[in-house]
């Protein structure tokens, strides 16, 4: 049975919505970048949202979709930080109760920052057993469970960042997004494709948390046995049932990066770009200067700088 795709008229819609609640980003031309890379370079600065990132268009739109009860009763999810910090600050508009849980060794000011929401955050184990424990509470009080990336009102919400790129850029060739769970990557692809766009949507992932790509090789969603990367925000363990279909069908590839060529490329975002990147709004610059996207010299290309929301020590051992 083929897959119903949002309309852009419902993805517009969408977007309005949630639009008095958000930050409509900057998208700025990178005369550095394109002097390294032979590309025509372009970021969305989606360091620079609410919360620090991407994160509050999906959950926003998620929420503005629960009935009354459910609100009042309460959603949770799990996150390594920036999902928390979206579903915190969505639950702080929309009036609903947030409890999130997050791995033990979770960013402290991530964790910090969702606390300054008003949600509540349990810190247990690693990313697999915070999935656990964010089930058993789920059940236990009846909360609304809010998956991090594996949703489709989520999608849709965050298809209002692709909507911005191509109302800003409609004849662009390439769009390079970050890959956790897809979330954000499907979101664009069914923008792309809502306004028939020509922009090829590319992936990148960091080498120790391929969960899309071993995905795609396998021809299902897997669940790979270790996440190691600091780009924490790219760090699902598993690809998403809703979005692996649309990252197969709709992405034209999938680039790997190193955490090296992660690091490479945050401390040359922040020296000659001007933006401090967390690892994961990093690893599309780090695909694009590393030459892993083959295209045509010359092509213009949007690199989504995701998220900006490192932890300072962090930042220092790093760089």
């Amino acid at each position: 049975m083929p897959r119903a795709e949002p309309s852009f008229e419902k993805l517009e819609d969408i977007a309005r919505r949630i639009a008095p609640y958000l930050h409509r980003t900057p998208l700025v031309h990178s005369e550095f970048l394109s002097k390294l890379t032979g590309y025509d370079v372009y970021l969305k600065a989606e360091l620079f949202q609410k919360t620090g990132s991407f994160k509050p268009r999906g959950m926003l739109a998620k929420l503005l979709t629960l009935r009354p009860d459910e609100r009042a009763r309460g959603a949770i999810t799990f996150s390594a930080g920036n999902a928390a910090q979206g579903l915190a600050y969505a639950g702080l508009i929309t009036k609903t109760p947030v409890t999130v849980v997050m791995p033990e060794a979770a960013s402290a000011s991530k964790a910090e920052a969702t606390r300054g929401y008003g949600a509540k955050v349990v810190l247990h184990g690693d990313i697999a057993e915070a999935v656990a424990r964010c089930m058993a509470i789920q059940k236990a009080e009846n909360l609304t469970f809010v998956s991090a990336f594996d949703d489709d009102d989520l999608m849709q919400g965050h298809a209002s960042l692709g909507l911005e790129i191509l109302a800003d850029l409609p004849n662009l060739d390439a769009i390079v997004v970050g890959i956790g769970g897809g979330g954000l990557i499907g979101g664009i692809a069914l923008a792309r494709n809502a306004l028939n766009g020509r922009a090829k949507v590319i992936g990148v992932e960091p080498t120790g948390a391929a969960a899309m790509t071993r995905s795609l090789e396998a021809g299902k969603p897997v669940e790979i046995d270790k996440v190691q990367t600091i780009a924490d925000g790219l760090g699902a363990p598993f690809a998403g049932e809703r979005t692996f279909p649309i990252v197969r069908d709709y992405v034209a590839s999938v680039a790997l990066v190193s955490d090296e060529q992660i690091v490479d490329a945050m401390r040359l975002l922040l020296m000659r770009c001007k933006c401090l990147s967390e690892g994961a709004g990093a690893a599309p610059v780090a695909a694009l200067v590393h030459g892993n996207l083959n295209l045509p010299a010359g092509s213009s290309v949007c690199c989504v700088v995701s998220g900006g929301n490192i932890d300072m020590a962090r930042l220092k051992s790093l760089l």
